[in-house]
């Protein structure tokens, strides 16, 4: 699995995931790409599913992993272009409850935009 990092919007950035999120590797290289971010006060963050074809329970463990640890970080993290396979471990598990998807990367990154935009200063 890949990991691509950009900067969507300012402040925003969106780590674009390419294949299967299983345990090992791939949910190292997540977790790697979430702490360089943290680590450089980067708290506003897109996950972008759209092409990963199936997330394990690893995976999933992982994803919310990281989304605990921008939370603590006084951040967000949504999630885009989830497959419906994977929208379906999503609900089964509740995770669905606790972070938001949208369709595109970039519907994601405004999400982030408003909630925060609308937040007093």
């Amino acid at each position: 699995m890949e990991v691509i990092r950009k900067e969507i919007l300012p402040g925003i950035f969106v780590l674009e995931l390419k294949g299967a999120l299983l345990i090992g590797v791939a949910c190292t290289r997540l977790q790697l790409a979430v702490e360089d971010l943290l680590a450089e006060k980067q708290t506003r963050v897109v996950l972008d599913l759209t092409a990963v074809p199936r997330v394990d329970s690893g995976g999933l463990g992982k994803i919310v992993n990281c989304l605990s640890r921008v939370r603590i970080a006084g951040g967000t993290m949504h999630l885009a272009g989830v497959n419906e396979t994977v929208v379906g471990l999503f609900k089964m598990t509740k995770v669905d409850r606790i972070v938001k998807m949208y369709p595109t990367a970039r519907e994601a990154a405004q999400g982030i935009a408003g909630s925060q935009s609308s937040a007093p200063a």
